[in-house]
């Protein structure tokens, strides 16, 4: 009885532990998520189109549009209101830091977007 307890236990431990021997990280990496800035992104290279689009639409326009809280003060619809009211969204993100009132954006992003808007926010 003791053998077959050990040889279904020893059975058991080799099979999860050939079960965690799968593929999925051989293949292609995944998209970043919107707004990341994909590999190719610098911040000598930074538009809206590359970056500062998904950013906005990831970040912002969950308050920033439709009947949102945030319409009060912006409505996020595309690179014309961002480019409209982008005095307000430096002020807000840049230099008070108190947008996004959800999180902090990462490192990258804060660095990322700062340079978009210091280089007059490229389409």
């Amino acid at each position: 009885m003791k053998q077959i307890v050990k040889r279904t236990a020893w059975f058991l431990f080799v099979t999860c532990y050939l079960a965690g021997c799968g593929k999925d990280g051989d293949g292609p990496s995944p998209e970043p998520p919107p707004g990341n800035g994909g590999e190719g992104v610098t911040v000598d290279n930074v538009t809206y189109a590359n970056f500062a689009g998904g950013l906005f639409q990831s970040r912002c326009s969950s308050c920033h549009t439709g009947s949102g809280p945030g319409t009060v003060q912006w409505v996020f619809s595309g690179y014309s209101s961002v480019r409209d009211n982008l005095a307000r969204i430096n002020d807000a993100v840049i230099v008070r830091k108190i947008m996004p009132q959800d999180g902090s954006l990462t490192n990258r992003q804060f660095e990322l977007l700062k340079a978009w808007i210091d280089k007059g926010a490229p389409q």
